[in-house]
């Protein structure tokens, strides 16, 4: 790129620069919102849904984020259905609330006239652009699906599209990109595929739960990436498309080492709600054996599964417990768990 400046000029100023501008840039990075899950998704960043055709990749992604964006983990999930028939809403999403869902098909982006393009995959890519540039509250976008918005045979091509969806999470949105696995193994060094491997923040495989009708009640997720300390190595989702209140997650997705810090923050949520997590970590560390960043993982968990809710208070966030989403005489199993000398005292 030319900037009319000599080069030695140019690398004379850029290395001043790094000198000046470290410690700033370091602080500035120090200052970003801690991660935050929302369910199975990593918030501010690329996520990526695997599985074969017709194992539930769209209903997965739709129930997810629809109860997300719900909970108020995103102001509007904006969805992309690439790959899908138009009458798909109809017959699988009537009975989900549209409110603050953007649901656009293929022939819904080519009746935009203002997006220049084509086909469905330019002015796609197009709308994602000028997205990114807008001044949008946190969105979930979900691209449905890789195939139908890139070629991933195409290096060049990729890099645009990720580059496109890394300025998304830059804004401070979330991405969920669904990807067709083909039934036969496939190797990563084909062309794009690692690549698209590389570029994913968070990847998840699906395994569909299928009745004995065909129908699918429950879809497990297995991680397989994560470049967080924060997340799931395993996420359980049931789904009832008769009535979108009963999309569920499944508990016992937690590690064994880390169900007694999630006994003791439910007990310290219990004795005294509406705390900031460093009170809560503060109140539960002096009784389990990890320490403060694992405390802090499990609890950015249980507010991912929703047993745990967060209400912003002024600057401060506050924690409480969803007691609707304990099961029956949970209470009484875990006091008769507990050895007197290690309950909870609050000093307040």
């Amino acid at each position: 790129m030319e900037t009319g400046q000599p080069r030695e000029e140019l690398s004379r100023k850029f290395a001043e620069d790094i000198l000046t501008r470290s410690k700033t840039l370091w602080t500035e990075k120090l200052q970003l919102p801690e991660i935050e899950i929302a369910g199975p998704l990593v918030k501010r960043s690329i996520n990526l849904l695997i599985a074969q055709s017709g194992s539930g990749k769209s209903l997965c992604a739709f129930a997810v984020g629809w109860k997300e964006t719900q909970n108020y983990s995103f102001s509007r999930m904006i969805y992309f259905d690439l790959d899908n028939p138009n009458s798909l809403i109809k017959e699988r999403y009537a009975q989900f609330s549209p409110d603050r869902i953007s649901y656009l098909n293929s022939l819904d982006i080519m009746q935009f006239d203002y997006l220049q393009g084509l086909t469905v995959r330019e002015k796609t890519k197009l709308a994602l652009s000028l997205l990114a540039e807008a001044e949008l509250p946190e969105s979930l976008f979900v691209i449905d699906t890789l195939q139908q918005v890139s070629n991933y045979n195409d290096i060049k091509e990729l890099e645009k599209l990720f580059s496109l969806l890394r300025n998304l999470t830059f804004m401070g949105h979330t991405v969920l990109l669904l990807h067709h696995k083909s039934s036969k193994k496939e190797s990563q060094p084909f062309k794009g595929l690692s690549y698209i491997f590389d570029s994913a923040d968070v990847i998840y495989e699906l395994t569909p739960d299928k009745d004995r009708s065909g129908w699918i009640r429950a879809m497990t997720l297995t991680n397989t990436k994560n470049r967080f300390a924060s997340g799931f190595t395993r996420f359980v989702i049931s789904i009832d498309t008769e009535n979108p209140e009963n999309i569920r997650y499944g508990e016992n997705v937690l590690f064994e080492e880390e169900l007694p810090v999630k006994e003791q923050i439910l007990l310290v949520l219990k004795e005294h709600p509406g705390i900031k997590q460093q009170d809560v970590v503060s109140l539960v560390r002096p009784n389990v054996k990890p320490g403060e960043k694992k405390i802090r993982a499990v609890l950015t968990k249980l507010v991912a599964l929703g047993i745990v809710t967060v209400k912003q208070v002024k600057a401060a966030k506050l924690y409480n417990l969803n007691t609707e989403m304990l099961e029956p005489g949970y209470w009484d199993a875990v006091e008769d768990d507990i050895p007197d000398d290690d309950k909870v005292v609050l000093p307040f």
